[in-house]
């Protein structure tokens, strides 16, 4: 997708009160975007990648992937790249539940780090818990994903808002992964959870209708069966789900699909 053409794009949906959210095109970058008027980029790495030196045009995709282990927030690529963000309030939507599980390996399962790998359908966790052996690349990969998590903390800390997104990983599980993330990037458990309700909801303009539990607002809740601001891991914990009026048993929608409550 060619700079014009991304202009076109954002030009329209704002004239129609929309946003534009996505990745960075081939051979662009997150300012080139940004600038021509996306409103929020999807996943970490294309903010990681405006964090650091430019690297020559010979660079290979090894190289450039493992830059980002080297990033340096204080400096000035960093910083042109935090300041620059904030100025545009731009919103970025990290998916570092799905790059944590490039890190996975026989030496580190992936239910090591995602529980709900072992309570999907038999069929879908066959595929998730298919990993190789540790390979050269192995450290270096996990370097990089520790990276990318200090980046979404360096973003909050900015002032930059950041939505919980999974792109594509455990269904049902991964977005409470996300959020757990969050507390790890340095998030308070409320901050975490406030990624996954009330600023998207500001974000996509609906803050008057959801995101938060208020009178006049949908009654769409989650009730647990712990406190998630003890520890955030209670997170997973769902009990019950309301929405449009009706209360689901969640331990009955699970086996309903196949999955274990």
């Amino acid at each position: 997708m060619k700079l014009e053409q991304v202009k076109a794009v954002a030009d329209e949906a704002h004239r129609l009160g929309m946003t534009v959210t996505g990745h960075v095109p081939e051979g662009l970058d997150a300012y080139q975007v940004i600038e021509a008027g996306q409103d929020q980029i999807n996943h970490i790495s294309y903010i990681a990648d405006i964090m650091h030196a430019p690297l020559p045009k010979s660079a290979d995709r090894v190289a450039r992937f493992t830059s980002v282990a080297d990033i340096d927030f204080n400096s000035p690529y960093a910083q042109k790249a935090l300041a620059f963000l904030k100025t545009h309030k731009t919103v970025v939507d990290p998916t570092l539940a799905v790059f944590e599980f490039f890190t996975a390996n026989t030496s580190k399962p992936p239910a090591s780090f995602e529980p709900g790998v072992e309570k999907v359908a038999p069929e879908l966790q066959q595929q998730l818990a298919d990993v190789g052996p540790p390979s050269p690349f192995s450290e270096g990969i996990a370097k990089v994903f520790d990276k990318e998590v200090a980046i979404v903390g360096a973003l909050h800390r900015a002032g930059i808002p950041v939505v919980a997104g999974t792109d594509q990983t455990v269904p049902g599980h991964s977005l409470h992964r996300e959020i757990e993330l969050y507390v790890q990037a340095g998030f308070t458990p409320m901050e975490a959870i406030q990624a996954a309700t009330i600023v998207p909801a500001r974000v996509m303009g609906f803050d008057k209708e959801l995101g938060t539990a208020e009178p006049g607002k949908r009654a769409d809740l989650a009730i647990l069966d712990g406190n998630p601001l003890e520890s955030i891991h209670n997170i997973r914990t769902v009990e019950y789900v309301i929405t449009g009026g009706t209360v689901y048993n969640c331990a009955e929608l699970w086996k309903s699909v196949g999955f274990k409550p």
